[in-house]
């Protein structure tokens, strides 16, 4: 008898769903996007996969909740990952954006001052940069 299971997560992660299997033991073969686990069948269909097997339902739902558990657990360590990588792009580009700005700024300060006749000394104190204009006469 075969039966088709309906799991509580979807999974759509192929990445994450060998690992699972890697993580449960498992020996697998894979056809193309396809896996198979002994009597379990894992088969991509659009955007996921749908699992089925036939034999014994009670060991083989065993594992197929068990292989969800582990998939679950690898991708959410996948999101968490992806999502600290999208923050840390986001704070490297507004760190470069705010240098963009920081040297815009100074040189429009130097070009202001150099066509009122001064001349502009950069003196660095800390982390911060001071423009100093002198005239001299």
């Amino acid at each position: 008898m075969s039966y088709r299971v309906k799991t509580r997560t979807p999974v759509i992660d192929i990445e994450c769903l060998i690992m699972a299997i890697k993580d449960n033991n498992c020996k697998y073969t894979q056809h193309g996007e396809d896996f198979a686990i002994g009597n379990i069948r894992y088969e991509k269909r659009n955007t996921h996969y749908k699992v089925s097997y036939y034999g014994d339902h009670n060991s083989e739902a065993k594992l197929v909740d068990s292989i969800e558990k582990s998939y679950l657990k690898f991708y959410k360590q996948k999101m968490e990952r992806l999502e600290q990588e999208r923050i840390e792009r986001k704070l490297k580009e507004e760190q470069e954006r705010l240098e963009r700005f920081k040297e815009e700024q100074k040189k429009q300060i130097i070009e202001k001052a150099k066509k009122q006749g001064y001349q502009v000394k950069e003196v660095k104190k800390g982390d911060k940069i001071q423009l100093v204009c002198v005239r001299y006469k």
